[in-house]
């Protein structure tokens, strides 16, 4: 250490020293600085500062999010090309919502005693292991044609996509297409 700070530190606690002379003065710094340190871990509970665990969670979900309204766009495209070869349906546009995004179930041991059970979580080293991943269920599925007044054709494209996605009949709105003049 240089000279320089040795004799810089030297003075700052020869200072400290003097105003430090006193049993009483010495009694009320030391309750202060304690009390100070208290406030200060209790403010520090109160400040949320995310972690890297919660930042790397919320790049995932963002990233998820983007993946499942690809799965969504990708989804409108196949429909979109299947609708438009049905006959008088012509030119359509589809679009399809999504109800939630993915379902992950994570596998569990479970223990079963006489009156008790337990259960917890399989882990793979520090993360647990997945059993299982459902899609996004479809909560709706909405078409615009340039056939969708006929009644033949509502319910052959309803039927269609009732056949390809699971969903009921009410899920599916089939209507006209405005065209431009």
């Amino acid at each position: 250490m240089p000279a320089f700070w040795k004799e810089t530190i030297g003075h700052g606690l020869d200072l400290l020293r003097n105003q430090l002379h006193g049993e009483r003065t010495r009694l009320n710094l030391l309750v202060a600085a304690g009390l100070i340190g208290m406030v200060l871990l209790c403010l520090s509970e109160w400040i949320a500062t995310p972690s890297k665990a919660e930042a790397s969670l919320a790049q995932d979900q963002a990233a998820e999010q983007e993946d499942w309204a690809g799965y969504a766009a990708e989804l409108e495209q196949r429909l979109k090309g299947l609708i438009e070869t049905v006959e008088g349906a012509g030119e359509c546009n589809v679009m399809v919502t999504l109800a939630a995004s993915e379902q992950t179930v994570y596998a569990t041991d479970t223990e079963q005693g006489e009156t008790t059970s337990r259960s917890e979580h399989v882990l793979l080293g520090e993360e647990a292991l997945i059993e299982s991943i459902t899609c996004p269920a479809i909560q709706g599925v909405a078409i615009v044609c340039e056939g969708g007044d006929d009644i033949h054709v509502q319910n052959t494209v309803t039927e269609l996509v009732r056949a390809l996605t699971g969903i009921g009949a009410n899920h599916i709105t089939v209507t006209k297409m405005v065209t431009a003049q």
